[in-house]
């Protein structure tokens, strides 16, 4: 419903492109009783005391995007750090999963709902992190985004908010709609999309009605040797990629004895990282090129070492295709009564391809089967091996001459086995069916919903058994690790094909079984208004289980870490929640939401919201609210498998040595307690007339005993700052270097968020066309995390701390940026409209350069442009271009550990200026 006065425009504004209050010109239309995200009570369209920003058909359209992850960044409230994006995902198993993060506090902390209700967490993605991509965008009619968080109504484990996704209902007639797209640059990244909508029957009319709709989407892989800002990891003085290289000389090793035994290596000829080691052949011959790496330094042992470039072999953009499917039913049963079903199915299939897999002692010391079957758990070189004498002769040159004559290990990169190629399949699906309508002047609802999410790992080439590798090259004693592909010999390249694996590796479902109900309505007069109410609860059961194929469960698969065992793991949820909402007088309303959720495992509790909304005349008001929130761990939290693998890279405060990796144990924490929220609100909106209007809502949350999987960096620092929380969870050496480190999932400190949400919007008429004007801005003020020893990172517009270091969370990658706005304008007269619409972010501080000074990336704009004509009868074409001007991304230094390098992932598209085309028509 749109109306000229402010009541019902209050909060729909600020969607970039006209949501809210551009259309406050628009016709009166007959008033109907709707449900807002964020309240349960139903009553005449009209805004309450808490944000919502709606996002309309409309405005998906103008977006050009293709997918819901990429029309979620055009809120400002969503934030990339602590999400994950089709980007994020080269190198490792996220099985296509898109998330979204409101305020930067991760998916974990974002309610995602359909229909208004939860949907299955990720099966693939750990915590209670929803797949946004599995939600089809052709059949959602709007976005209602709860910008309060912890919920009283929907769940206290929304801290940061909701994002709520009501798909189209009631729909007649049959629609079919295209679109394709292409960057101006070569090298890929196509997308081609077609989507149907069709429906029958009229609730009203009829007494019934099914819409159903289907999409496929296609988009083509693009790589980062087709991007000049990205094809090489090795860009001084900025960042040198220090992936393991092939032939470096890690030290002596004394071989295995038998059954029992892995081997060990030298007690001090040994060297812990590539840049302690003694270094490479090649390096000493300035010919690194000839295996694809480059030089990167001397070692601490007195040699020259190279490093592998992985960048121009990763895949920036996955080869990707999704299937979606949905379906709504609704059948009138009495006028008062009606059953309504819903039903969503997705699919997706997600194709990656990056460099070969690496090989090192210390990423072989976890794999029980070296020691198991009496296989040296190193790569050896042998003085009996035919071409030794290239390693001899080098060490002498180094000074090394202690070495010669002794067993070595030696690095690979595995060249003769080729890149790694990953093929992950997720599916979703969800049922809903119920009853609602209305008895003595209530509304109640009754639903019974059933929500499921796979996900399947294949690996289908580069991939191979570790000890079959390894015993192979050792076997044959006759490898020559300098040549051309790493062995110099086509026999035992051959041989090494029966080390080869392709086939699966994780299977793994969530899923959940809910029973809700709600009841609402007035409760008494109160002067010349009532006091609504609500009142509902809700039971549900949760599963989590995972299957590793027999070949990860062993832990020998190079390139998927440790050994991996199932699991199979259930709880169920009871909750209860009240609503009331007073009108204290005609310009003061109060509401107070109470909820309590009591889970079986990790204990209960009780939260509440309360909220004030004061409007004086009709073109002000103000709302002020405030509330406690509660998320318990999720069964992914407490019971994913641990497995020791490899850690990523950090650098240590204490040695000065960089570029570290040690092993690492991770997975889930059965100790772990829930997370406490407080959280408050402020705003004020202004709408003088049927123009403009403008709101500004402070908003504030802390949060405590965040529950989070530590970076390396942060379990380094911490130890070696003599902090107690991570005294437990590192393992040095008897000569003080670290072996290895613990990153399960813990309680890790607090954090405390603070901003500015601005929105912004004026509508009129001139002679020639209609112009609407948008903006919407989120300005954060505070974003502060504090580990359990009191360190402190002051996060807002930085990836690192005033001393360089990660700051705390940093391994999530992403920004909280200190300021970021779209402001977009739109003319449209009769059937013809055009748009532009400027996407910008603040610069901030990322990762020193390699000289030791701080780096900033700048302040970016990137405009999009998109032109429509719907003149003709059923007839929509449209035409857009984003990133209109191509611009580059700025440098960009990761703190984190990510295998594109150049730009920042997580605020820009590698496909630069993209120009897509859509057309649909609407046959009846």
């Amino acid at each position: 419903m749109r109306i000229k006065q402010l009541a019902y425009a209050i909060g729909m504004i600020g969607f970039v492109g006209s949501a809210g209050m551009a259309h406050a010109a628009d016709e009166v239309q007959k008033a109907e009783k709707i449900e807002i995200t964020g309240s349960s009570i139903k009553r005449i369209a009209k805004e309450g005391a808490l944000p919502v920003q709606v996002v309309t058909r409309d405005d998906i359209a103008r977006t050009g995007a293709t997918s819901t992850e990429q029309l979620l960044q055009n809120l400002t409230a969503v934030s990339t750090s602590g999400a994950i994006q089709g980007a994020t995902g080269a190198g490792s198993s996220t099985y296509g999963l898109s998330s979204v993060s409101l305020r930067g506090l991760e998916s974990d902390r974002t309610l995602v709902l359909v229909n208004g209700r939860r949907v299955a967490a990720f099966a693939g993605g750990g915590g209670a992190t929803v797949n946004v991509n599995a939600i089809p965008l052709a059949a959602i009619e709007r976005i209602e985004v709860l910008k309060d968080g912890a919920s009283g109504v929907y769940g206290s484990d929304a801290i940061a908010g909701v994002v709520n996704f009501i798909l189209t209902k009631n729909y007649q007639g049959l629609e079919i709609e295209g679109q394709t797209g292409q960057p101006t640059r070569s090298g890929g990244g196509d997308t081609n999309k077609v989507a149907l909508v069709g429906g029958f029957g009229d609730i009203n009319e009829n007494g019934f009605n099914i819409t159903l709709s289907a999409s496929y989407e296609k988009e083509k892989t693009l790589k980062a040797a087709d991007r000049e800002f990205a094809k090489s990891g090795n860009r001084f003085p900025y960042f040198v990629n220090g992936a393991t290289g092939q032939g470096n000389i890690e030290g002596v090793f004394t071989e295995s004895t038998g059954v029992g035994s892995a081997g060990t290596q030298h007690p001090t000829l040994w060297g812990t990282s590539p840049g302690t080691g003694y270094g490479n052949p090649l390096a000493g011959s300035n010919n690194c090129e000839a295996q694809q790496m480059f030089l990167a330094g001397n070692t601490s042992k007195g040699g020259k070492y190279c490093a592998f470039d992985s960048a121009p072999f990763v895949g920036l953009i996955p080869d990707r295709e999704l299937l979606n499917f949905s379906g709504n039913f609704t059948l009138k049963l009495t006028e008062n009564a009606e059953l309504f079903a819903d039903a969503l199915y997705s699919k997706s299939i997600v194709k990656q391809a990056y460099q070969a897999n690496p090989i090192r002692e210390s990423f072989l010391e976890t794999d029980s089967l070296f020691a198991e079957q009496g296989v040296s758990n190193a790569l050896l070189f042998r003085p009996t091996n035919p071409n030794y004498q290239i390693a001899a002769d080098y060490l002498n040159s180094i000074g090394a001459g202690a070495l010669v004559g002794q067993t070595l290990a030696v690095t690979s990169r595995t060249l003769g086995f080729g890149g790694r190629a990953n093929k992950d399949t997720a599916e979703q699906t969800r049922f809903v069916a119920g009853v609602r309508g209305l008895i003595a002047d209530q509304d109640y609802e009754l639903a019974y919903s059933k929500n499921e999410s796979k996900t399947d790992g294949v690996v289908t080439d580069g991939y191979f058994s570790q000890v079959k590798y390894v015993k192979i090259i050792n076997d044959a004693n006759n490898w020559n690790p300098w040549a051309a592909d790493g062995l110099g010999n086509d026999a035992l390249k051959a041989a090494l094909k029966e080390a080869a694996y392709t086939g699966g590796t994780l299977k793994a479902k969530s899923s959940s079984d809910v029973v809700d109900g709600k009841l609402s309505g007035e409760l008494f007069a109160f002067g010349d208004s009532s006091v609504m109410y609500a009142a509902g609860g809700q039971w549900r059961k949760e599963e989590y289980v995972t299957n590793p194929s027999p070949a990860l469960e062993t832990g020998d698969i190079a390139g998927l870490g440790g050994s991996v065992p199932p699991v199979n793991r259930d709880r169920k949820v009871t909750a209860a929640f009240g609503e009331v909402i007073i009108p204290v007088t005609k310009q003061i309303e109060g509401g107070l939401a109470i909820r309590h959720d009591r889970y079986n495992d990790v204990g209960n509790s009780t939260n509440y919201k309360a909220s004030l909304r004061w409007q004086p005349v009709p073109s002000f008001l103000a709302r002020v609210s405030a509330g406690t929130g509660f998320r318990a761990p999720t069964l992914t939290d407490l019971w994913q498998p641990q497995s020791t693998g490899s850690s990523e890279q950090f650098d240590d405060p204490l040695t000065g040595l960089k570029d570290l990796q040690v092993t690492s144990l991770t997975g889930g924490n059965p100790k772990l307690k829930p997370e406490e929220s407080q959280q408050w609100s402020l705003g004020v909106v202004f709408a003088p007339n049927g123009s403009f209007s403008a709101a500004v809502d402070l908003f504030s949350i802390q949060i405590d005993d965040i529950i989070a999987t530590p970076s390396a960096q942060e379990v380094v620092s911490g130890f070696r700052a003599g902090n107690s929380a991570y005294l437990d969870k590192v393992t040095v050496t008897q000569t003080g270097d670290i072996s290895g480190i613990t990153q399960t999932i813990g309680n890790y400190g607090r954090a405390k968020v603070r901003g500015v949400d601005l929105d912004m919007n004026y509508a009129r008429n001139f002679f020639f066309g209609k112009m609407k004007f948008a903006l919407a801005g989120t300005y954060m003020t505070k974003f502060d995390q504090t580990s359990p020893g009191g360190e402190v990172s002051h996060k807002v517009g930085t990836t690192v701390n005033a001393d360089g270091t990660p700051v705390l969370g940093a391994d999530g990658g992403g920004v909280i940026l200190r300021w970021k706005h779209s402001l977009s304008a739109n003319w449209s007269r009769g059937g013809w409209g055009a748009g532009v619409t400027q996407n910008f972010y603040k610069g901030y501080r990322d990762s020193d350069d390699l000289l030791g000074n701080p780096h900033y990336v700048p302040s970016q704009s990137t405009f999009d442009l998109n032109a429509s004509y719907t003149g003709i009868k059923g007839l929509k074409l449209g035409l857009g271009v984003k990133n209109v001007l191509d611009d580059e991304p700025p440098v960009y230094i990761p703190v984190s550990n990510q295998f594109q390098y150049g730009y920042d992932i997580s605020q820009y598209d590698p496909r630069a200026r993209f120009v897509y085309l859509t057309a649909g028509y609407k046959f009846w």
